[in-house]
């Protein structure tokens, strides 16, 4: 009893003392955890791969391709295309679908626009009162695109809706 009676107060001690440099020092509190989550060109991101690797596609409703935004959110024209000597290691795929029936499933999935080969497994949501969903999926092992595969969103391709998809790139072995 006399043990976990000492545990306690030191831990009561411990988070006090960190509470009183947090509001004696908010600004240097701040400036550290700004410091600790900048992206600083060369470095790596939460996502572990260097700022350079990551990709940005946008699916534009009524188009058989994805195509690349960059930082700034300007859209390319052409057809997205994964690099010669590259895997893309897709993480994330939201999408919305503009048409359906008030309580049917949507489905949705992203296809190599060359074959018409699934790259994901099918994507499901509800439609709501107005025939519209949306859906994102979240692969945490990652979704691999191989080299020279253009990526199309079959909802947007049909154009029934529009995808974003979030990603990067590895080399090949």
């Amino acid at each position: 009893m006399n043990f976990i009676k000492k545990a306690l107060t030191t831990a009561g001690g411990v988070f006090l003392a960190a509470l009183l440099i947090a509001a004696l020092a908010p600004k240097a509190t701040h400036g550290l955890v700004a410091a600790l989550v900048q992206i600083v060109p060369g470095t790596t991101t939460h996502v572990g791969q260097n700022e350079s690797q990551l990709v940005s596609l946008a699916c534009n409703e009524g188009s058989d391709f994805c195509v690349q935004v960059d930082p700034e959110g300007n859209s390319s024209s052409t057809a997205y295309v994964v690099p010669t000597g590259y895997t893309l290691v897709v993480t994330d795929f939201e999408w919305n679908a503009s048409f359906g029936n008030p309580g049917y499933f949507l489905i949705d999935e992203l296809v190599n626009s060359s074959t018409g080969h699934l790259l994901s497994n099918v994507s499901r949501t509800l439609a709501d009162a107005d025939g519209a969903g949306y859906n994102h999926e979240h692969y945490i092992t990652g979704l691999r695109v191989g080299s020279g595969v253009t990526i199309a969103d079959l909802q947007a391709a049909v154009s029934g809706g529009f995808a974003n998809v979030q990603g990067y790139l590895v080399p090949n072995d």
